[in-house]
């Protein structure tokens, strides 16, 4: 079995073992299965942070204890705003969590490492960097993602969410399987030679048409709506294009991590995918930006 064969066999292993949970999910079709589901994947990324940074200056006990907290109590913000409306406006009160989260875990960060300078003797670079790492390790994935949250309190906002993630995680996979069939037949040069080498022009142009194509065909059942007229064609593709390429960008992003920090995969279990890390490494990106767009539509 060729080293190609093994991790595309692999990979499509993992590809239906998630199918199978996000099947589940759907099955129960509950808020808090959704809730509790986005919860467990930020935690078990947090876990895999907290073990890629071994061996650096990085406060990884504050990460561990910011990436398992927040998420939860995010999503007992918006269960709170659920079971007892009115209390606030929804975005105000979804809001006050992410702002209230990341200031204090920057703060934190911050303190800690000042203590350390005054009675451990850490060196000013080393503090700085360690902030860095630090701050950087809760924000993403794990803060950026948990704006999934936010989608989990209708059937529609949850079919919103399931659109999005779909879109995204498609992206990725029709790269990889274009990559295979005709990666480096056409254009010699790969797309991000240093960053992930192993992306080709040929994947990125192949999963462009069939992410859109697939895309546009889960709308009408996902989001009942209909991109058949040349105005909505149009439309779909000015979203979706963008989209894309952030997608891109957030699994790019989750590559320079791995390469700053020396490691292969940020964890093991996912066979031929790696960890929950590079399981939502490019939501994150694609998620918090249309909710935050979203937000600032509704309160523009």
């Amino acid at each position: 079995m060729t080293p190609k064969l093994k991790t595309f066999l692999e990979r499509g292993f993992s590809t239906i073992i998630l199918l199978a949970i996000l099947g589940g999910a759907l099955w129960l079709n509950t808020p808090i299965a959704y809730g509790i589901l986005i919860c467990l994947l930020c935690n078990l990324t947090t876990w895999e942070w907290f073990n890629m940074l071994k061996g650096t200056t990085t406060n990884r006990w504050l990460v561990l204890i910011g990436g398992v907290v927040y998420p939860w109590l995010q999503l007992a913000a918006v269960r709170y705003d659920a079971v007892v409306p009115g209390m606030l406006q929804p975005e105000l009160t979804y809001i006050a969590v992410p702002i209230f989260g990341l200031v204090l875990f920057a703060i934190t960060a911050f303190i800690c490492e000042l203590f350390s300078m005054d009675y451990r003797g850490k060196l000013a670079e080393q503090a700085l960097s360690s902030v860095c790492r630090t701050v950087l390790a809760f924000i993403y994935p794990v803060w950026l993602f948990s704006f999934a949250l936010w989608y989990i309190n209708n059937q529609h906002t949850v079919n919103q969410l399931l659109w999005l993630i779909l879109f995204t995680k498609m992206s990725d996979i029709w790269a990889y399987v274009s990559g295979v069939l005709m990666g480096g037949k056409f254009i010699t040069r790969r797309f991000s030679p240093v960053v992930s080498p192993k992306k080709t022009w040929e994947g990125i142009i192949g999963s462009i048409i069939i992410t859109l194509v697939c895309g546009a065909l889960l709308i009408p059942t996902l989001l009942d709506k209909s991109v058949t007229t040349a105005a909505g064609i149009a439309c779909y593709v000015a979203v979706a294009l963008p989209l894309f390429f952030l997608a891109v960008a957030g699994d790019l992003a989750g590559s320079l991590i791995k390469r700053g920090l020396a490691v292969k995969d940020s964890g093991s279990l996912l066979p031929g995918i790696g960890g929950i890390f590079d399981l939502i490494d490019s939501p994150a990106f694609t998620v918090s930006v249309i909710t935050v767009l979203g937000l600032g539509a509704v309160f523009l």
